[in-house]
């Protein structure tokens, strides 16, 4: 793994994360503003029902690891690796990946966090509103 340039003290981004029950049983998407996963997601899945379970809106900071407790009794950590030309660099780390997701100003991001129950579960990080 290469090093990671140095970010300022103070370097933070506030994200929304929303944690995500997909379904490919129903037709139900709750809110509506998850047609937009549905519709992204559709050349490799088709998922009837998608449902918001709970949305938090973090402030990630250079070098502090922020962990959330998933639904499904797993965990997932997001951690900010750097900021430049106003787009954050986020590191997710869920049961099924670890990856880093560049996010400017608009549009969402979708990490896979594992099986609940017949379901799947993900998070939709976006930029905070």
């Amino acid at each position: 793994m290469g090093a990671v340039p140095a970010l300022a003290d103070d370097a933070k981004v506030t994200v929304q994360v929303e944690t995500v029950v997909a379904s490919l049983k129903g037709n139900t998407i709750d809110p509506p503003t998850l047609k937009a996963m549905q519709e992204a997601m559709s050349s490799k899945v088709k998922y009837g029902s998608l449902k918001r379970l709970a949305v938090d809106k973090p402030e990630l900071q250079s070098g502090k690891i922020h962990t959330m407790k998933l639904s499904n009794g797993t965990e997932a950590t997001l951690s900010l690796e750097k900021i430049e030309k106003d787009v954050a660099t986020v590191r997710v780390k869920t049961p099924s990946v670890e990856t880093t997701y560049s996010t400017g100003k608009k549009g969402s991001l979708y990490a896979p966090c594992g099986k609940q129950g017949e379901d799947d579960l993900w998070l939709v990080l976006s930029p905070a509103k």
